[in-house]
């Protein structure tokens, strides 16, 4: 499959994972990486308009944060930046977190910040791609935001199979097709529960791992 051509990529998160993917599966003439923790900003000073927007960040610091702070970093300023920069003929490609067994609630902020998001792309955004993703592996490794030893317990539940994994090469295999086919489907909202209490980032993936 040839590269598709685009003019003006934007990817808003400073993933190294997925810059490198974009920067291979993509032809453009403008790539702008925006941080998630300055889309603010951004949204302030930024006049352009892109072809193609990927999402593919959160800031991982505010899980003790106040629960209305941590909606309006992780969502609600995302939305009015992606507003900002695209226009009716932008495509949006969001990575987003699977929702195990078809759950309406979660008590995780992660994945409740995660979907909430993804709900509110696919409702105002005429096209979007929402990659509903497993836990990321990289060159066999677990993909994740996290100490040493997290990153070990996650192994071990990848092994037990209590939680699935997928490549990041068969993610933009899969969002590559998608743009072809023009296959844009409807997202699922969803509630949370539990979530103004603050908690670590650790406590927060036991939560999404036990509970949902």
């Amino acid at each position: 499959m040839d590269k598709i051509k685009y003019n003006k990529i934007a990817v808003l998160g400073k993933s190294k994972k997925f810059i490198i993917k974009i920067k291979k599966n993509y032809r453009f003439k403008q790539l702008d990486i925006i941080p998630w923790r300055q889309t603010k900003l951004f949204s302030k000073k930024m006049s352009s308009k892109y072809n193609l927007i990927f999402v593919c960040g959160f800031d991982f610091n505010l899980y003790t944060k106040n629960i209305i702070f941590f909606k309006k970093k992780n969502i609600f300023e995302i939305l009015d930046l992606l507003k900002r920069i695209s226009n009716k003929h932008t495509i949006i490609v969001y990575i987003n977190t699977k929702i195990e067994n078809n759950r309406s609630h979660t008590y995780s902020r992660y994945k409740y910040a995660k979907q909430k998001l993804a709900y509110l792309i696919n409702k105002s955004f005429k096209k979007n791609i929402i990659y509903n993703s497993d836990l990321i592996k990289e060159e066999n490794k677990i993909s994740i935001n996290s100490n040493l030893s997290s990153r070990f317990i996650f192994y071990i539940f990848s092994k037990l199979k209590l939680i699935k994994t997928i490549k990041i090469k068969k993610i933009f295999l899969d969002i590559n097709n998608l743009m072809y086919s023009k296959n844009y489907s409807n997202q699922k909202n969803i509630k949370g529960i539990f979530l103004k209490i603050p908690r670590s980032q650790f406590l927060d993936r036991l939560f999404r791992i036990i509970f949902g």
